[in-house]
C-alpha cells in the first residue's frame, strides 16, 4: 500500500514538472524543447489511453457471452445473426448440465466487472496527474500553433 502511494506521489510530481515546464516554455529561447515536451506528454497520455482501451475491450469481450445467455434465458429480442449464435451457445452449455451456463454467465460478468475496475482504477488513483497531463497537452498544442 505504501509503495503504491509513493509511486502515485512520484508520478504526480512528474506530471507537475511537465505542467510547469510547459508553462515556462519560452519559444524564442528553446523551440526544440517544445518537441521534446510534446513527446513526453504524448507518451504518458498514450500509455493511459492504451491501458483504458485494452481493459475495456477485455470487459466487452467477456460480457458478450453473459449477455447472449441472459437474452436467450429471458427471451429478449436480438438481431437474427446474434440470436442464432446465442441460442447455439445456450443450448450447448445447457446440454452439458452441471450448471455450466450459469457458471459461464456469472464468470464472464465477474471478469467484466474486474476489467472495468482495472480500467478505471488508474483514473481514480491518478486523477490529478491526468489533469496535469491534459492541461500540459493543451498548453503545448497552443504553443505549437503560435
Amino acid at each position: 500500500m505504501a509503495a503504491s502511494s509513493v509511486k502515485r506521489e512520484r508520478y504526480r510530481e512528474y506530471t507537475q514538472f511537465l505542467r510547469l515546464s510547459a508553462d515556462r516554455l519560452n519559444m524564442s529561447v528553446a523551440p526544440a524543447r517544445l518537441e521534446r515536451l510534446q513527446r513526453q506528454v504524448n507518451s504518458e497520455r498514450n500509455t493511459f489511453l492504451a491501458w483504458e482501451v485494452v481493459w475495456l475491450l477485455i470487459g466487452v469481450a467477456c460480457l458478450m457471452p453473459a449477455l447472449m445467455l441472459f437474452a436467450v434465458e429471458f427471451s429478449l429480442p436480438l438481431p437474427a445473426p446474434i440470436a442464432a449464435r446465442a441460442e447455439l451457445l445456450y443450448f450447448r452449455l445447457v446440454s452439458l448440465q452441471n450448471g455450466t451456463a450459469e457458471f459461464v454467465a456469472i464468470g464472464s460478468t465477474a471478469i467484466f466487472l474486474v476489467s472495468v475496475g482495472a480500467a478505471f482504477a488508474p483514473i481514480i488513483a491518478h486523477g490529478n496527474a491526468i489533469n496535469d497531463l491534459e492541461y500540459t497537452h493543451r498548453v503545448l498544442k497552443a504553443a505549437a500553433r503560435g
